[in-house]
């Protein structure tokens, strides 16, 4: 389970070091790094992934947007080593992608992380923070 966020430094050569709170949900030294809703890099588990795959994969080929969804998660989907110092090489289509800088931030989502450029994260945060009590009951608050 993923919870949480801590701030990332991505090294000169594009890696950053898997925060150790995270790091025993990977399992198999691997991962799976995807272009994400909101416009950062989603990082699964192989077995979330596989999930998520299965359901985004068994949507109708005869439905031109269903299409579109896959294509646009499977090209932007990476198979990504962890190596033996916990870090991982962050896919340059995805970092070119989501305009992730040096300072990242990296946040728990329960079933996968959410790694975040500081600047986008910081300002996404302040607006959700200020709709929050308000979305939550709309979306729970009725149940």
């Amino acid at each position: 389970m993923f919870y949480g966020q801590k701030d990332l430094t991505i090294d000169d050569k594009g890696r950053l070091v898997l925060p150790s709170l995270y790091r025993n949900e990977f399992q198999g030294g691997m991962c799976f790094a995807c272009y994400g809703m909101d416009g950062c890099i989603e990082l699964y588990p192989t077995s979330t992934y596989e999930k998520k795959a299965m359901k985004i994969t068994s949507l109708n080929d005869f439905d031109e947007t269903a299409r579109k969804i896959k294509r646009t998660f499977l090209a932007n989907t990476f198979n990504v080593q962890i190596d033996s110092h916990n870090r991982i090489l962050l896919p340059k289509p995805l970092v070119d992608k989501t305009n992730t800088g040096k300072k990242a931030i990296v946040v728990g989502m329960y079933d996968h992380l959410e790694l975040w450029d500081e600047v986008a994260f910081t300002k996404r945060s302040i607006l959700e923070d200020k709709s929050f009590n308000a979305d939550a009951d709309k979306l729970i608050g009725q149940n």
